[in-house]
Formats: C-alpha cells, sequence, structure tokens
C-alpha cells in the first residue's frame, strides 16, 4: 500500500492506534507515568532558569523568565524529539514494513503526533506556571489552536523527509544531534527576537538590520517561538506578515517531505 493522502485517510484508525501506542508506551515506561509529563517541562524551566538568571545573570528583561523560555522550550522539544525519533524509525520497523500493507507514513507521523501529546502536557504545566506567576491571560490565547496546527503540519514535513532519508543513512542520528544543538542556539529559544533586532543594528552601514531581521525571521521556528511568547507572554497578537510566512513556510515543507517520503517509498522504504 502506497503512502498517498487517500490511503493515509484510509487508514486514520492506524495513525491513531500507534499514537495512543506510543502514548501508553512512554507512559508505562516511567513511575510517575502520565504525572511525569507535567513534571518534565517544569523542571526543564527551573533548570534554564538557574542556569541564565542565577548563574549568568540575564534575562531580566524577559521577567519572569521562567514563563518566557518555556514558550520556547515545549515547542523546541517536540521538534528535536520527532527528528530524532524518526531518524532510525523506518529501519527499526522493517519487519513490520515488510510483513503488512499499510501507508508507511503512519509511521514517522504517529511520531509527530504523539510528541504533540507530550506537548500538550507541557502546555499545560506552562499554562498553570504563568498564574502561579501572576501573568494575566487575554484575548490573545486564540490564537493558540492556529499556531498548534501549523506545528503539526511543519514538524509532520520535516518527520516525513528525516524518515525517508534516514532509511538510505544509518548514521544521519549522529548528525542530527548536532543540527537540533545548531537549531537551539541559533533559534531564539534563551532571547527574544529583540536582542537579534539590536544585535543587527549595530551593523547599520554595512547592511540594513532590517533585512536582516526579516531574513531571521523566515525561519518557521523563531516564528512559532514567537507566536507562543506573544499569545501567553506578551498578551498580544502575531503579527500579520508572520502568520502568513509561518503558513506557506509550512506548507512547503511539508509538501516537500511528502514527496520525498513518495519518492522514496516506492523505491527504498517497501523492501527495507
Amino acid at each position: 500500500m502506497t503512502s498517498s493522502f487517500s490511503n493515509l485517510v484510509a487508514r486514520r484508525d492506524l495513525l491513531v492506534e500507534l499514537t495512543l501506542s506510543e502514548l501508553r508506551s512512554s507512559a508505562n515506561e516511567t513511575r510517575l507515568g502520565w504525572l511525569w509529563w507535567l513534571v518534565d517541562p517544569l523542571l526543564t524551566m527551573l533548570i534554564y532558569w538557574a542556569v541564565v538568571v542565577g548563574i549568568f545573570g540575564r534575562g531580566e528583561q524577559y521577567d519572569p523568565y521562567p514563563i518566557f523560555i518555556l514558550c520556547a522550550i515545549l515547542p523546541f522539544k517536540h521538534f528535536s524529539s520527532s527528528l530524532n525519533s524518526c531518524c532510525k524509525l523506518l529501519r527499526s520497523r522493517d519487519v513490520l514494513i515488510k510483513s503488512v500493507p499499510f501507508p508507511t507514513m503512519v509511521l514517522p507521523l504517529s511520531v509527530v503526533f504523539s510528541g504533540f501529546g507530550f506537548f500538550l502536557f507541557g502546555m499545560v504545566t506552562l499554562l498553570v506556571a504563568a498564574v502561579a506567576f501572576g501573568k494575566p491571560f487575554s484575548e490573545a490565547l486564540v490564537q493558540l489552536p492556529a499556531l498548534f496546527a501549523l506545528q503539526l503540519v511543519l514538524f509532520g514535513g520535516i518527520a516525513l523527509g528525516i524518515a525517508a532519508i534516514g532509511a538510505l543513512i544509518r548514521d544521519l542520528s549522529g548528525f542530527m544531534s548536532h543540527v537540533n544543538r545548531i537549531f537551539f542556539y541559533m533559534c531564539p529559544t534563551l532571547y527574544g527576537v529583540d536582542m537579534v533586532a539590536e544585535r543587527f543594528a549595530r551593523l547599520e552601514g554595512v547592511v540594513s538590520g532590517e533585512l536582516l531581521v526579516q531574513l531571521y525571521m523566515l525561519n518557521p521556528l523563531a516564528i512559532l517561538f514567537t507566536g507562543y511568547r506573544d499569545a501567553i507572554f506578551y498578551g498580544r497578537f502575531l503579527q500579520t506578515e508572520y502568520w502568513v510566512t509561518l503558513s506557506v513556510v509550512s506548507v512547503v515543507i511539508f509538501l516537500a517531505g511528502y514527496r520525498v517520503f513518495q519518492h522514496f517509498d516506492r523505491r527504498v522504504i517497501k523492501f527495507l
């Protein structure tokens, strides 16, 4: 059975079951079970708070810093875990792929959807922490469902492409750990876009700082992090041009990942 949208819709029950199976498996691996998904982002938030604010004395302009950083850490963890899991995913399921006919694209997509489940638990922790730190909510929270949808589209496309390439390149997982590290520090994870703009403004006379910021914000992760911070931390709406950019880039990446997966599905994946 080829990996196509029609076959994916026809076997959506399989996608749901694989996603739930991944969630149950992850919960059963820890003593805290489902509760760990609430505790883990809280511990992550406290660690970065202690390092950035407590040790380096930075982040005072983003008070409360724990809320600011968790708005980026949560989607980044979803991003990095999806990429890392998909690198060896198809090779690890080669027996299943050879023995049962099904659209193999459900495998990387189930990884993205299960990771999104963990992300939603972390989002609950974030919202509770925001209340605890006295951060008022506003109507800007209505942006969250749209951000969730675009995050799934973006990460789904990346996961499809990485899974297909990982079926060809055995050492991709080792390389991907370095890619994740680059994205973590190059994206506005520990800092805001305002700091990026300030740095670029110092280059005036050499190249336009505003142009550099526009190029920087073509990165969909940068827009995604900014969107969550606008909705939760600042209580404002993401700029329209960022919505357009994020939507277009997410759809383009998904279609590209889908086409790459289809290409290798016919030639390699079914014959692992």
